[in-house]
């Protein structure tokens, strides 16, 4: 429970970058290197996941207090490719069926609906929907309102069956992703157009859960996707984890992984990766140590075009004193695919073109703790080197490159559990990133890829007995540079954005919520020239029938 509370406050605190600690011990956590994190637009959390019928079960709420991903941290954030997770085996006959329904001003529109098949014990089936999107006009860089909506949509089907303690599940989706473009800039005779695209993906997997290493486990996957206007650039990946007890408190997991994207079945980029990891659990003691074999490989024209091998370790260590205090220390690195879909999902409104993978490997060590389930912290330093992602603005699109980036950061978070319900959080981060050795010549001049300086988060909140819930939140941004050809050393001013939320629930199957955001009605970007919404809010209903 403890290591529970302390990710769910470093995910609140750390302003968007700082990564929770890895148990060493986690099996669940072990070789994350299969596919890349997509980040959410805006609040639609759900859609690139699957359903998570357990959040589903207890009516947690789906818009939460979240910091924008920046693209250095953000592409690197991996997780494996892992089954429909649905926890339904005491509820999926009572409440088969979930809805989330909201919408917001201005217009703002949100939908979640599960609903669960009847099927016997061991086996799994529903479908599912996802929608969120934006209606609004919003001022430009010239001082004139034009369209900025957007929209996120998918569908999908799950399946599922329990083999003893393995288990067999499947899923499609089809998906559709729509964004309006800001600053429009006409070349010739033609408009530029909007952005959107299809997806249609599926996943097969098959193994166990690897929580009880007494025995062998092993899980095998395997995923695809198609992708475009005109839904024809393929993308696949597959992975093969296996895991076993070695010695009394010891266990090894070696995961191998594919991943790769094609445009136009001519041009991409993929990579395979073997990673060994040995994990040690003592009373006091957690560590893993390993390495992480990549062999990445990518043809982006008849001229840009290679093969690369790398070897980057993967080393943790903590140690408990006390609850109170765990010092721990990491060496970690991974590459990426620098295929469009990947980067889409850090900036929606790039350009259709690939770069070579990013890379990156990090040094990072603190300390952390709790005391009585009361005071629970994180207090970090680390140094980061890679090459990562950025994106040129050109006009009203981007391009995407990769740049060298080599910085030094610190940081720290600490959350408070009062009595009658109360509840503090804060967190701060420091990033050396805007100094002389992270700006680089670009054709004409310096760019920047938007890491701000510091980040400072804060929140505050209340619930009475499980049936109301309320919080204000707050985050400082620092001033962020970013790339472009019309302005070659483009700032974003330091902003604040005020957050509320709130949710009542009238029982176990019915709530109301409410969340209102930027309420001080501050410009804040998204990516360059393309501004968030004022002040807004965000109201609906969820429902269990």
């Amino acid at each position: 429970m403890k290591r529970i509370v302390m990710t769910v406050i470093a995910a609140f605190l750390a302003a968007g970058v700082l990564t929770a600690q890895e148990d060493a011990a986690s099996i669940t956590q072990r070789i994350e290197v299969t596919r890349q994190y997509v980040p959410e637009l805006g609040e639609a959390q759900k859609l690139d996941f699957p359903p998570r019928m357990a959040d589903t079960v207890t009516l947690k709420p789906d818009i939460s207090y979240a910091i924008t991903p920046t693209p250095w941290k953000s592409v690197f954030d991996t997780e494996p490719i892992a089954p429909v997770a649905i926890s339904t085996a005491e509820y999926r006959h009572q409440r088969p069926f979930y809805l989330m329904l909201g919408g917001g001003y201005p217009a703002q529109s949100r939908l979640d609906f599960y609903a669960a098949f009847s099927t016997p014990r061991d086996i799994r089936a529903g479908v599912y929907a996802n929608h969120v999107g934006q209606w609004a006009k919003l001022e430009n860089e010239r001082g004139t309102k034009e369209p900025a909506s957007w929209t996120e949509n998918g569908v999908g089907l799950y399946a599922g069956r329990d083999f003893g303690t393995r288990s067999l599940d499947f899923d499609i989706r089809y998906g559709y992703n729509y964004y309006t473009t800001m600053d429009k800039v006409w070349t010739g005779y033609m408009e530029p157009e909007n952005i959107y695209y299809h997806k249609v993906q599926t996943s097969l997997t098959f193994g166990d859960a690897f929580t009880d290493l007494s025995r062998f486990n092993y899980r095998f996957g395997i995923a695809g996707s198609l992708w475009g206007t005109v839904v024809e650039n393929p993308a696949a990946s597959a992975f093969a984890d296996f895991g076993w007890k070695a010695g009394r408190r010891g266990a090894v997991v070696v995961g191998a992984s594919f991943e790769g994207a094609w445009n136009d079945w001519d041009t991409g980029d993929w990579y395979a990766a073997l990673v060994p990891v040995y994990r040690l659990r003592t009373d006091r003691l957690s560590l893993h140590v390993g390495v992480k074999f990549y062999y990445d490989s990518f043809r982006l024209s008849a001229t840009d075009c290679g093969s690369h091998f790398f070897v980057l370790p993967k080393v943790g260590v903590s140690y408990e004193l006390a609850d109170a205090f765990i010092p721990y220390a990491s060496l970690d690195g991974e590459i990426g695919t620098g295929n469009y879909l990947e980067l889409a999902g850090l900036n929606p409104y790039i350009h259709e073109a690939d770069i070579a993978g990013p890379k990156r490997a990090e040094l990072r060590g603190g300390f952390r703790g709790d005391a009585g389930d009361v005071v629970t912290y994180d207090v970090y330093a680390g140094y980061l080197i890679g090459e990562l992602p950025y994106f040129l603005k050109t006009g009203e699109t981007f391009v995407p490159r990769l740049a060298p980036v080599n910085l030094f950061y610190a940081g720290a978070g600490v959350g408070l559990k009062l009595p009658m319900g109360f509840g503090l959080q804060a967190g701060v981060r420091y990033d050396s990133y805007n100094n002389a050795g992270n700006f680089w010549s670009g054709r004409g001049g310096r760019v920047g890829m938007g890491i701000p300086e510091f980040t400072v988060t804060g929140r505050a909140s209340y619930c009475y007995r499980d049936r109301f819930s309320v919080g204000i939140s707050v985050e400082v941004l620092g001033e962020r540079r970013f790339a472009s050809l019309q302005n070659l050393d483009t700032a974003v001013p330091a902003t604040v954005n005020l957050k509320v939320d709130a949710e009542y629930k009238t029982g176990p199957r019915f709530s109301i919520f409410a969340a209102g955001d930027n309420l001080l009605n501050r410009r804040i970007y998204r990516c360059l020239g393309y501004p968030a919404l004022g002040a807004n809010a965000v109201a609906g209903i969820r429902m269990l029938f």
